[in-house]
């Protein structure tokens, strides 16, 4: 076949424009329609019906699809017998040779294009994603996202190209021949290269490791061969060279450059999880590309690049309760903020209203460069709402919690909600941790996480001290939310807006100071003593885990696994009908709540008007966990709920 024969009595042929399996792809002018079209070979020897039955599953996927805006047309498949020793092709083996009559893409394969910026990457990944979710619903795995088998028409819109790997949902054979590795090892999911049957998140990995590529020129699958090699494996010829990457492949072997994608980063991230119960399923990658494509317009790759802060859009309020009751989940997004070293006060509260530790104990204050007081310190200010607002309505809610904590519920649709929880607490970063990524001084780490939770940890590198964001994600089950994929992206891009925030310096003050009468200002591990936690059977009392501004302590046990922990508590007033009992302690109202394997004291301090005139209250709250039965569990908790209450009357 040579440029200007005449092809079917109706296309021309103008160029070749690619390779496919079986030969050359043509670009043709269709004289009948008057419109450029691609020609593609596939070629099936002799009349073997299994064979032609699996070539043709290609046209059969993406006929299927075909008024779908990002899957590429087919308009017909024509056949030509080809003679025995006659295949003016080459073979010339009694084959018979299908042509695929396709639409053309004047902006080529995104294999031949250079580098494009995150917000373009985005854009490009939602249209894919949402063919994807297309193909998905209609029961069919793509199995070879890459960029070669992705099209520009010419206006830049792009489309799916090439069936030829897909894979029928719940059946026993893919559309076409799947030999053993049918798929691209430097884009492919683990479990295509493992052998194991494809599932739709497979295709999510697939184009997450394209959009990966699309923006750095290469797929996140590099390394040096001495650091990702198993051992035994060298690349010191070809063969070892390709085994290596067929081994990274079933690995799951990703390095991704944070700086390089910007704020793709943690999107890809949660697309390019090993574990293909953590990814997000199409849609849900469609609607969190969407929210980056919209970011902005189309920019440079730039390490900087962030999204647009905006902190006036505007608010709507929830509690809750009604996420509780509407959701039937616990959707927990902690950032705990680790900065208070131990003085060595013996759990002694320092600090009144208006004046700060490191006045007070004439330290330098450097450990706390970056928070200052936790008494004064605005945790709030950590909490970037137009960050979080590219994932739902995002509102603050300062009315929840203990002191050291600043919530931001994000509203995902009218049912469903992440809360997202900033939090001050003591602690260091585990030894042998390196940052994924570096924002100024403030280091971003990954932790291990269960299969149900995602783990970040935010450290101070310009420092020594034991300054650091922990960031924790937790969705419970049941839920039928995107999952943990999107709490991970959510993870990232409130622990990314915070680490912002802490690189510009220290922490504003808050602004009014907590009343006088708060207990912000208590000390809540001075409320039990000694003889009042010998109730608990074992307690080591000597040895608390105290928490920030001694707003917590927590003591263990030896026997039957018992804790007991007394921290404060902001919430609406509880009462009786939160599945609890009321009592009266020392005058003051509470309510128990008993539960499997723990029971909880709740005791009501004082009440005051918060966010929105909407009435709150400080409470104390008791917890005695362990392997008790639940009733003597509450026993404790009342028992030490009583001391508590009457030491607070007498303060």
């Amino acid at each position: 076949m040579r440029s200007g024969d005449e092809f079917a009595d109706r296309y021309v042929l103008k160029e070749v424009i690619g390779a496919g399996r079986s030969g050359d792809v043509w670009l043709a002018h269709d004289k009948v329609v008057g419109q450029d079209v691609a020609l593609k070979p596939e070629r099936v020897d002799g009349e073997e019906e299994a064979a032609v039955r699996r070539l043709l599953g290609e046209p059969r996927a993406m006929a299927k699809f075909r008024d779908h805006p990002h899957v590429v047309t087919l308009f017909d498949v024509v056949t030509v017998p080809q003679e025995k020793g006659g295949d003016a092709d080459g073979d010339g083996a009694g084959t018979r040779t299908y042509w695929f009559i396709m639409e053309y893409m004047p902006g080529g394969g995104l294999d031949r294009r250079p580098p494009v910026s995150p917000v373009r990457a985005a854009r490009i990944g939602a249209q894919l994603a949402d063919a994807l979710a297309a193909l998905h619903e209609g029961g069919i795995v793509h199995c070879d996202i890459k960029p070669a088998n992705i099209g520009l028409t010419r206006h830049g819109t792009a489309k799916l190209l090439d069936f030829g790997a897909a894979y029928r949902i719940g059946g026993t054979e893919t559309i076409t021949v799947n030999g053993p590795f049918s798929f691209t090892p430097d884009y492919a999911a683990p479990e295509l290269a493992r052998g194991n049957v494809p599932r739709p998140v497979s295709d999510v990995f697939c184009l997450a490791a394209t959009l990966y590529a699309l923006v750095t020129g290469s797929p996140p699958r590099g390394g040096e061969p001495e650091e990702d090699a198993a051992p035994g494996r060298t690349e010191s010829n070809g063969k070892d060279a390709e085994r290596l990457r067929y081994w990274r492949a079933e690995q799951g072997v990703v390095k991704l450059d944070a700086a390089a994608v910007g704020p793709l980063h943690p999107v890809l991230t949660a697309m390019l999880q090993r574990d293909p119960q953590h990814r997000p399923d199409a849609a849900e990658a469609k609607r969190l590309l969407e929210a980056i494509a919209a970011s902005g317009p189309d920019v440079p790759t730039d390490a900087s690049t962030t999204i647009p802060q905006d902190k006036s859009a505007g608010r709507r309020r929830w509690r809750r309760p009604l996420i509780a009751a509407a959701l039937g989940i616990s959707a927990v997004l902690a950032l705990g903020l680790i900065v208070v070293p131990d003085h060595g006060d013996g759990g002694k509260a320092t600090s009144e209203p208006g004046q700060s530790r490191t006045e007070e104990d004439g330290s330098d204050g450097e450990p706390q460069a970056l928070i200052g007081d936790p008494h004064t310190a605005d945790v709030c200010a950590l909490a970037d709402l137009t960050a979080l607002e590219q994932f739902g309505d995002a509102e603050v809610d300062v009315d929840y919690g203990n002191f050291d904590r600043c919530d931001v519920l994000v509203g995902i649709d009218d049912k469903t909600r992440i809360d997202v929880s900033i939090r001050l607490r003591r602690g260091s970063p585990p030894e042998g941790s390196k940052p994924s990524r570096t924002i100024g001084k403030i280091g971003i780490r990954e932790e291990d996480s269960e299969s149900d939770e995602c783990k970040l940890l935010l450290t101070n590198d310009g420092e020594t001290d034991n300054t650091l964001v922990g960031v924790r994600v937790n969705m419970g089950k049941g839920s039928v939310f995107g999952g943990d994929a999107t709490l991970c992206a959510v993870a990232y891009r409130a622990a990314e807006s915070a680490a912002e925030v802490l690189d510009q310096g220290p922490l504003p003050r808050r602004h009014p100071a907590y009343k006088r009468a708060s207990l912000a200002w208590a000390n809540a591990c001075k409320l039990l003593d000694a003889k009042a936690l010998s109730i608990v059977p074992g307690l080591k009392v000597d040895v608390p885990d105290i928490g920030v501004a001694n707003w917590s302590c927590e003591w263990s046990s030896d026997v039957d696994d018992l804790d007991t922990e007394i921290a404060f508590f902001r919430d609406q007033p509880k009462s009786a009908a939160d599945d609890g009992t009321a009592i009266t302690l020392s005058g003051y109202r509470a309510v128990v709540e008993p539960d499997d394997d723990t029971c909880a004291v709740f005791i009501e301090a004082r009440r005051y008007s918060g966010q929105d005139a909407v009435t709150a209250a400080e409470m104390v709250r008791l917890d005695v966990g362990g392997q008790r039965p639940t009733d003597r569990l509450c026993k404790m908790a009342t028992d030490l709920a009583a001391s508590a209450a009457a030491e607070l009357r007498a303060r």
